[in-house]
């Protein structure tokens, strides 16, 4: 009981931190976009890309294989933190360096002062890994979000406030320069606080946290590349305003998934590793935790859909009037990108990533020929569907390979996981689809109000009495979390 309460409070808190994340982003996305033109947008959207994968290499896995441990020694962890050190500064020189490259490939010379300036972070990164991850261990993430919230406050203030005042892209290099420092400050702090600091070195205690990590570096390095194929991509067949563009529309629509992702997966494993040895209990919460995630994710991505033409003529200029069938489409992407997060989590608790690996490389070589042919014959939105069909694509083939592996015969309950919030949906598809094709009110954000407020008021109602016991256990579970009284009141106790 101690591990189920400790894991709602965990998820809570993720929920919480990841909702002002997900809101303060699309703030940021909406003023910075008239601020900044669309090809000063594409420059931070190329330096991203480089600064993303390399991000891969300076944690290296070592936070999952902490959290995995049961016990871990001082030693361990110190020698853990040294190779952090050592894998910041080799990251941040190799970048560095590397800069005037990177601008070649997406023919921009400012890309190099923008990679540069973020190469910073890597620098500061291994500070505050460790901390983060010991934290996760335990499921204390009240402290993982507050601390998460200030650095997405942090780098918003400043972003803003310097675009503000210079109108050029690297602003955005030295916001989350700024709010990088601030986090991995807060969290190295607080480690201080709890343990002594230490540069004791051993490899034979390190040893087995680098076998471990390994694989999932392998398995990040291709989704990094998988995931950042299609934006190269537009990068060298098209410009840099269709980067900015893309980042835009995955800003509003995937992105906000993708947020959430990371972030479930540290709020999940540790729970899910303590069930390690019982495939009852593991099969029964992978499911249930399918079946919630969905719950939140699914009705957000339809949502933003179907209001996709009203957000982005309300809220951005007509020079972006382009990214509309681009969120349209990614939101469907993200519908199944969302059930990731479930999946890696049941890797990592059997270790088993090898089998996402072996997986990410055919879906990478198909991801890269399928967005190089439509990219060249239908542009940016060819770039997308083919982003599409190849995350389509991965949730199916991922059951048979990797799910079917973890936990056997659970195919009908997998299925029946995933319906249920599909079928869920359907209040808020029809009073939103309704409302947003024959419009109540002449005024576009008025009535983008209204479609908003009734399609979550129509969701909720459909929650409410929804005829499934998981939804119902999840509404009880959503209620409680907030007020036990309001749960008694509305007599979810009962159903």
């Amino acid at each position: 009981m101690e591990l189920k309460s400790k894991t709602i409070k965990a998820v809570k808190w993720t929920f919480l931190s990841t909702a002002v994340g997900a809101l303060v982003t699309v703030v940021q996305l909406w003023a910075l976009s008239h601020i900044l033109s669309p090809h000063e947008y594409g420059i931070i959207g190329a330096s991203l890309i480089i600064i993303q994968f390399f991000n891969i290499f300076v944690d290296f896995g070592l936070s999952n294989s902490i959290i995995r441990r049961m016990s871990i020694s001082d030693l361990e962890l110190s020698s853990l933190f040294c190779i952090s050190l050592f894998l910041g500064v080799t990251n941040f020189i190799l970048v560095y360096f590397s800069s005037e490259w990177f601008g070649v490939f997406f023919k921009s010379d400012d890309v190099v002062l923008q990679i540069k300036i973020m190469s910073v972070t890597f620098l500061i990164s291994a500070f505050g890994q460790q901390q983060r991850a010991l934290l996760a261990r335990e499921l204390r993430f009240n402290t993982i979000s507050i601390i998460s919230i200030i650095v997405i406050l942090t780098n918003f203030f400043s972003v803003i406030g310097l675009a503000l005042i210079y109108e050029k892209a690297w602003v955005a290099s030295v916001a989350a320069v700024l709010s990088a420092a601030a986090g991995c400050s807060i969290f190295f702090i607080h480690g201080l606080r709890e343990r002594e600091f230490s540069l004791k070195f051993s490899w034979a205690a390190a040893r087995p946290h680098i076998a471990y990590s390994v694989a999932l570096v392998s398995d990040s390095i291709i989704n990094v590349i998988s995931i950042n194929t299609f934006p190269l991509l537009m990068g060298r067949l098209l410009n840099l305003t269709a980067i900015g563009g893309y980042n835009i529309a995955n800003g509003i629509s995937v992105n906000l998934i993708e947020r959430l992702k990371p972030m479930l997966t540290q709020a999940l494993f540790p729970a899910l590793a303590k069930l390690q040895g019982n495939d009852e209990k593991l099969a029964s919460n992978f499911l249930l935790i399918t079946t919630y995630s969905s719950l939140i994710n699914f009705p957000l991505l339809v949502g933003i859909s179907i209001t996709s033409t009203a957000l982005v003529t309300v809220f951005f200029g007509p020079e972006w009037w382009f990214i509309d069938v681009l969120v349209k489409i990614l939101c469907i992407a993200g519908m199944f990108r969302s059930l990731d997060a479930p999946v890696i989590s049941l890797l990592l608790v059997k270790a088993k990533m090898h089998l996402n690996v072996r997986l990410g490389i055919p879906k990478l070589l198909v991801g890269i020929a399928l967005a190089y042919q439509l990219g060249i014959k239908y542009g940016i939105t060819g770039i997308v569907i083919s982003f599409l069909l190849v995350q389509a694509a991965n949730t199916i083939v991922g059951y048979f390979y990797m799910v079917r592996s973890c936990l056997p015969g659970i195919g009908k309950a997998y299925c029946l996981a995933i319906l249920i919030p599909l079928l869920q949906i359907f209040p808020l598809l029809f009073v939103s689809g309704l409302l947003t094709l024959f419009p109540l009110v002449s005024s576009m954000i008025v009535n983008l109000v209204i479609v908003v407020v009734l399609g979550i008021l129509s969701y909720i109602l459909g929650l409410y009495f929804s005829p499934f016991a998981s939804v119902r256990g999840f509404i009880s579970l959503a209620v409680h979390s907030v007020s036990p009284k309001l749960e008694r009141f509305l007599q979810l106790d009962k159903k």
